[in-house]
């Protein structure tokens, strides 16, 4: 993908799938950076939206770095905005396996 093609996309909710396969849910921003004078992007994983936009509203500037990664514009294949529909399924989906890694850790705790 091209940074052009990336513009469209900055602040919209989407799936992004990425060269190494992956596909995950967030945001990218975009950033001046005065150094290079270019333009750098980073995405943020839906995971850690809420801790971003709070740690944003705080202008806490480590966490906001913290949470986002610098993105190469090469390593992301495609990103398709998702619709309020397609939202309220990720949620279903990350909630049922948030439930079933607690529930693995709580039967690996057993085992022991």
């Amino acid at each position: 993908m091209t940074a052009i093609e990336l513009q469209d996309y900055i602040h919209v909710y989407s799936m992004f799938t990425f060269r190494d396969g992956r596909h995950v849910p967030g945001i990218v921003i975009n950033k001046y950076n005065v150094v290079t004078m270019q333009i750098d992007y980073y995405f943020i994983d839906h995971a850690d939206m809420q801790s971003y936009k709070t740690a944003f509203e705080k202008y806490d500037r480590e966490t906001c770095m913290s949470l986002s990664t610098k993105l190469d514009v090469l390593d992301v294949v495609r990103i398709r905005p998702v619709s309020l529909t397609d939202y309220k399924i990720i949620m279903q989906l990350l909630d049922e396996q948030q439930r079933l890694m607690n529930a693995a850790s709580k039967n690996s705790g057993r085992a022991e």
